[in-house]
């Protein structure tokens, strides 16, 4: 018997067929579709057909019901009111669970990463957006935890969510993406220019990550403005969670050397020192493969 997890987020989708002792036996990763439910379905089916399934635990950026319907995914809107979990199970006939995805990435980490051993740590989501869990005593908080959705910029850049300077509009892989538009249109100089011969919407942030890594000024210059609106906003949650670690995953994770270590600068410098002089801040060694290995741990153990 084996078991499905799935990672539906703003960018890609991830599909893992996993065995009862938390193998990944493999997987799979491809781009957000706009006709995401029937490519969902279809993938689903492809694994189906070929081994026996168990259950399906599936995570989503945004937030979802006790039901496993998505209530409201900022960065998937095609999902908005969805009854995910119900389509599914009805669709193959196997146990489903549809949770957030920050919440089974946090499930992951607790049981087989960066979270093991400890009583009390955050776990935040970088990637399309910005999401988190809290786990709390040998449990995840019952809170939404949309760290994405902290407010800071009362002023600030319209959201996608309607609300006024999130950190999403300014931290994430999305925001990042627009600000180095933004700037070459207004002018700016970055190397960024030369590449998709020039069609500079076809940027990645991994794109300018690596232009950062050679040089490049002004990616550079956006990832350090980046780093330090997410260390702003860490060092808020330091200051109001007291966390023994925060763990740092999803995609834009994987920007090391710039973008994560001027937010783990900026939480130090910004939080209370009796708060954060203990506090470890890490990259997640699960990065692809927690919230996977998180929801199928969820609906085996629910």
């Amino acid at each position: 018997m084996f078991y499905l997890g799935i990672d539906i987020g703003g960018t890609n989708i991830k599909i893992a067929l996993i065995s009862k002792d938390y193998e990944i036996i493999k997987w799979k990763k491809f781009p957000t579709p706009n006709n995401l439910l029937e490519v969902i379905i279809d993938e689903i089916q492809e694994f189906v057909n070929e081994n026996p399934i168990g259950t399906i635990g599936v995570g989503v950026a945004g937030i979802v019901s006790k039901e496993g319907t998505v209530i409201e995914s900022p960065n998937i809107p095609s999902l908005n009111k969805v009854p995910l979990a119900s389509i599914l199970q009805d669709k193959f006939s196997i146990e489903t669970v549809v949770e957030n995805d920050a919440t089974v990435a946090t499930i992951g980490e607790a049981n087989f990463g960066e979270g093991r051993g400890f009583h009390r740590f955050i776990l935040l989501t970088l990637g399309t957006g910005i999401g988190g869990g809290f786990y709390y005593n040998g449990r995840i908080l019952d809170i939404p935890m949309e760290v994405g959705h902290m407010t800071i910029n009362y002023q600030g850049k319209l959201c996608s969510c309607g609300n006024l300077g999130c950190l999403e509009v300014y931290a994430s892989g999305r925001a990042i993406k627009e600000s180095l538009i933004e700037k070459i249109e207004n002018g700016e100089s970055s190397q960024a220019s030369s590449l998709y011969e020039g069609s500079i919407y076809k940027i990645t942030p991994e794109d300018i990550y690596n232009l950062a890594l050679d040089g490049d000024n002004l990616a550079r210059q956006i990832l350090k403005e980046a780093g330090k609106c997410l260390g702003a906003a860490m060092a808020s949650l330091i200051n109001i969670f007291a966390p023994e670690r925060i763990i740092l995953t999803g995609g834009l994770s994987k920007a090391k050397n710039i973008y994560l270590e001027t937010a783990i600068i900026e939480a130090k410098k910004r939080s209370l020192e009796g708060l954060s002089s203990g506090i470890s801040i890490v990259q997640s060694n699960l990065i692809d493969v927690g919230s996977l290995l998180g929801a199928v741990f969820l609906v085996r153990n629910k």
